[in-house]
């Protein structure tokens, strides 16, 4: 068994959910493997298109000053020490 940060879910406050490792090693995912835009991840996951622009750049802020993503990491994510990038 491998010990590890716990993983942050997402918390339901009010009139949004806000955004868990797993979703956004998916918004990751999505937008790197899968090559969609962020509208598209947006519509896929029933968000705004300003959440996966927010976990993107997030993400590459992580990878730039740390050399990975906590998120991505914390859920085992192959992505965490990728810049998100499309292509």
């Amino acid at each position: 068994m491998e010990y590890g940060e716990p993983v942050e879910k997402g918390e339901y406050r009010g009139a949004f959910t806000t955004v868990g490792d797993k979703e956004h090693a998916e918004i990751i995912k999505l937008y790197v493997e899968d090559g969609l835009s962020m509208n598209k991840i947006g519509e896929k996951l029933s968000r705004s298109s300003r959440v996966p622009y927010k976990h993107i750049h997030q993400h590459n802020a992580s990878v730039e000053g740390a050399g990975f993503c906590p998120a991505c990491r914390r859920v085992k994510s192959q992505l965490d020490k990728i810049l998100a990038r499309r292509g």
